[in-house]
């Protein structure tokens, strides 16, 4: 799998997950940042990082309560990314399988920090591409109004508006994404 950066980012071309971005052309670092599978080893350092990105974006993260799918992340998502600065998880994204055709974006969190930087767009497009290549025809996600930068980060990615497909009552916006 491949984390597309967009050109003109932060860093360009792509970064094999779990590598480092190294420059093409003599073989330097020219950013610090990963993508990494998730694996248990990391658990607590994705709620840490979980439980700061809700509280950035005006929720709580409640792992023994609605958010206790992230208990077993493993069991609960089909493929679920880290992206790094050095040792620290500063975003993620994550796929997770509706039917045997629809599959849902999940867990797409960036610090603020690092917002504004096109990282969230390549988070959110190598998830894309994952859900594409593993045959499903549509992505869906769930969002709230109040996020609008991330809602047009999903419109520039060509999701569009649809109705509710899920029992989420904190989501207001319901948005798909056709694949085939």
């Amino acid at each position: 799998d491949e984390l597309f950066i967009p050109k003109g980012s932060l860093q360009g071309g792509s970064v094999k997950a779990g590598t480092r971005s190294i420059h093409a052309f003599g073989g330097q670092r020219v950013s610090p940042f990963e993508t990494v599978a998730y694996t248990k080893d990391i658990k607590e350092e994705v709620l840490a990082f979980l439980t700061q990105a809700f509280a950035e974006s005006g929720k709580t993260f409640e792992i023994e309560g609605r958010h206790k799918i992230y208990k077993d992340i493993e069991k609960n998502f089909e493929r679920f990314l880290c992206l790094k600065d050095g040792s620290k998880v500063i975003g993620t994204v994550a796929v997770k399988k509706l039917t045997d055709s629809d599959c849902e974006l999940k867990t797409m969190y960036l610090l603020k920090e690092y917002q504004g930087k096109k990282l969230g767009y390549g988070l959110a497009k190598t998830a894309i591409e994952f859900a594409s290549k593993k045959g499903y025809s549509r992505i869906y996600l769930d969002s709230m109004k109040l996020h609008e930068k991330a809602l047009k980060l999903y419109s520039s990615l060509g999701f569009k508006e649809t109705g509710r497909y899920n029992d989420n009552d904190k989501a207001e916006v319901f948005m798909v994404k056709e694949l085939k």
